[in-house]
C-alpha cells in the first residue's frame, strides 16, 4: 500500500508517535466505542499502536491515520485494511475499517476515507473482495458501507465481545462498476 493517500479533504498516512494520545482518546469515547467490535479497555487501547504496526509488517497494508486537510491538519482517526483475527470465521478475509472522532461524524469523511482505501485495496493491491464487520445496530457504519457498494453477507459471532455482528462484503468487480457509474 502507498504510504500516503490523498482525497479532496483528507490525508491518509502512516502512523506517527504523536497520534497515540488522540487515538486513545477517540477509543475511550463511549459514543465512538458503543458499536465497536473490539475491546476498548485500557489494555486494548495501549496495544492498539503495536497491533497496527504488526499488521503493516505482516501484510504490507493496514490502518492509516486520517488527517483533515484544513488550514492546520487535524487528526480525526483511522481508515484502512486489516484482518479481523478477533473473529475466527472471517479472520483470513481483508476487512475495510474506519473509526473517526465524534467531532468528525456527519460530514462524509468516513465515506471519503474508506473510498480511498477501497480503491487502494482493489486497484493497487489487487484484492478481490473486502468485508466490513459492523454491529447490527450501527446505522452510521451501515450507511457508509452501503455508499461503498457493500451489501450484508451474513451474521457471525464475535467471541471477544460475545455478540453477533454483521459481515458486509463487496468485490473488485462491484467496486469497478460503482466507480464507472460515479464517473458518468
Amino acid at each position: 500500500m502507498a504510504d500516503v493517500l490523498l482525497t479532496d479533504r483528507l490525508r491518509l498516512r502512516r502512523w506517527l508517535a504523536r497520534d497515540e494520545a488522540p487515538m486513545a482518546a477517540i477509543n475511550r469515547d463511549p459514543e465512538v466505542a458503543r458499536y465497536l467490535n473490539r475491546p476498548t479497555d485500557e489494555a486494548a487501547v495501549a496495544a492498539f499502536f503495536g497491533d497496527v504496526a504488526a499488521h503493516w509488517e505482516r501484510y504490507g497494508y493496514g490502518f492509516y491515520a486520517v488527517d483533515v486537510l484544513e488550514a492546520e491538519e487535524r487528526f480525526i482517526g483511522f481508515a484502512g485494511l486489516s484482518h479481523p483475527a478477533f473473529i475466527p470465521a472471517v479472520a483470513d478475509r481483508p476487512e475495510l475499517g474506519w473509526r473517526l472522532a465524534r467531532s468528525a461524524w456527519g460530514a462524509g469523511l468516513a465515506t471519503e476515507a474508506a473510498t480511498a482505501v477501497l480503491r487502494e485495496g482493489f486497484d493497487r493491491l489487487g484484492l478481490n473482495e473486502l468485508i466490513a464487520v459492523i454491529h447490527p445496530e450501527n446505522e452510521r457504519s451501515r450507511r457508509v458501507a452501503t455508499k461503498l457498494g457493500m451489501r450484508p453477507e451474513c451474521r457471525v459471532h464475535n467471541p471477544v465481545l460475545g455478540r453477533e455482528v454483521d459481515i458486509w462484503q463487496t468485490t473488485r468487480d462491484a467496486g469497478i462498476a460503482a466507480r464507472q457509474r460515479d464517473r458518468r
